[in-house]
């Protein structure tokens, strides 16, 4: 049984609070900020998301860029899965 504010999460997410950079498929590149981050994935804040794909590539701090898939969507936050 899950309470509220029980991590549910497989991996710990650590603060990150880094520039990131979401590049879609057809090139369009929007700027973010990589609020935290784990071995599967990391929350993502836009300042204007507009229209964002499910699947867009992530670049951020000195990682390679990683392909990621949108998991969830509140306002200007989105979580992402590294896939």
């Amino acid at each position: 049984m899950l309470f509220a504010g029980q991590e549910r999460r497989r991996s710990i997410r650590t603060i990150a609070n880094v520039p990131g950079t979401a590049t879609f498929a057809n090139g369009r590149q929007v700027t973010c900020t990589v609020v935290d981050q784990s071995d599967t994935g990391a929350k993502l804040a836009f300042s204007a998301i507009g229209l964002l794909p499910e699947r867009f590539e992530l670049s951020f701090g000195v990682r390679k860029a990683r392909s990621v898939s949108v998991v969830w969507r509140r306002g200007s936050e989105v979580g992402v899965a590294f896939v």
